[in-house]
């Protein structure tokens, strides 16, 4: 019986996208490929839904908690220290970086996966020590791993241009959607998501984290003579804070949206796909993404999108959305009124975002990594 190792930190913080990739992928491999045995490798103790069925929950090291600079220092130290103490002690076979790095000294096959590039894409939306730490784990890792995975075939093509990895040790598999996205909720979930979040009765919506590169000025700019006219009453940004919030805030003001958009903070997983279904249009003008989830999980909850047309997210969205410059603001208002106006276009994009979304199912997905951990387990090209 193979012995994978995963790092799946990311399970037990607040969950987003890379904590959902690790879920997805550990519980799947579980199902699929019930020969693997499934190690998931913690820092702290999880709580019992965290870990799926049929997976191993190993918890090394003792937490330090998070945001701290003693915390920082720790992840290093953990993924190189513990990591590969316990993968050599146990004899692991496979050890999954999900989450771009990979610690030294480990004495079995490696997989990494890089979720993008954006640090080298869109310097400036970085500080420079964190910019410099991933320029040099990811190359590290890229140079390390005894396969790849990109999670877009455009990350894919940048690690290729970027980092001269060879192109047979890159394989492209996309991310999928959780369970919960769907568009079949009762009235009853609507309205609790809608009080307890405080939500406009005609919003547009932005789901991720509010910094520089998800764009979000270029939506507020574009959004305020809409709300203005009366054609929507407002705009709502569901995720944590990032680098540039409290200028995408004092822009806020200045465009006198200061009672307009609603800044959520983090929304926890189960009101999530209510916020999207009762989003009139979901927007994602950003600069630059690996893969662009929001763009997938707007769609399966039935809702239309905008996004803008670089980068992966027109290899996501498909014929699914409608593509915009991320740099022309009056481009993305006179989207954002078509969809406003236009039920039979809003009618369209759900029709295709709902079809859209059953290419991206975690099965498929899984089976496609499973594909991977056997040819590198092998010996084989990857």
């Amino acid at each position: 019986m193979p012995k994978l190792a995963i790092d799946a930190r990311r399970l037990v913080r607040r969950m987003s996208g890379i904590g959902h990739y690790v879920f997805q992928i550990a519980r799947w491999v579980a199902r699929l490929a019930p020969d693997f045995e499934v190690n998931l490798l913690l820092d702290r103790a999880p709580a019992k839904e965290a870990i799926p069925p049929g997976c191993n929950a190993v918890v090394l090291g003792s937490y330090l908690g998070d945001g701290t600079p003693l915390a920082k220092l720790y992840s290093p130290f953990w993924l190189n220290h513990y990591v590969p103490f316990y993968c050599n002690r146990a004899k692991v076979d496979l050890f999954h970086g999900a989450n771009f790095v990979l610690p030294f000294r480990l004495n079995c096959k490696k997989v990494a996966t890089v979720h993008d590039i954006s640090f080298i894409r869109i310097p400036y939306a970085y500080g420079p020590i964190y910019r410099r730490y991933m320029v040099l784990q990811t190359k590290r890792s890229l140079d390390t791993a005894d396969a790849v995975i990109a999670i877009s075939e455009k990350t894919r093509e940048d690690l290729i241009t970027v980092f001269r990895v060879a192109p047979e040790r890159v394989t492209a598999i996309p991310i999928g959607i959780g369970d919960a996205f769907r568009n079949d909720y009762d009235h009853d979930y609507l309205n609790k998501v809608r009080s307890q979040l405080t939500l406009p009765e005609r919003y547009i919506l932005h789901v991720g984290v509010v910094e520089v590169k998800k764009n979000i000025g270029l939506l507020l700019q574009s959004a305020a003579p809409l709300i203005k006219n009366g054609l929507v009453d407002g705009v709502v940004l569901a995720g944590r804070d990032g680098l540039g919030a409290d200028e995408i805030r004092r822009l806020a003001k200045e465009l006198g949206l200061a009672n307009r958009a609603h800044f959520l903070g983090f929304v926890p997983q189960e009101l999530l796909p209510g916020v999207y279904i009762l989003a009139k249009v979901v927007v994602f003008p950003s600069l630059y993404e690996g893969f662009g989830l929001p763009v997938l999980e707007a769609m399966a909850c039935g809702t239309p999108v905008i996004t803008s047309n670089i980068s992966s997210l027109p290899e996501v969205a498909g014929d699914a959305a409608l593509l915009v410059s991320p740099n022309n603001p009056e481009e993305l208002r006179q989207a954002l009124e078509r969809v406003l106006k236009d039920e039979g276009l809003c009618a369209s994009l759900r029709a295709k975002g709902l079809k859209r979304v059953r290419e991206f199912t975690w099965e498929k997905i899984a089976a496609e990594h499973i594909e991977v951990y056997r040819r590198v387990l092998r010996g084989g090209d990857v």
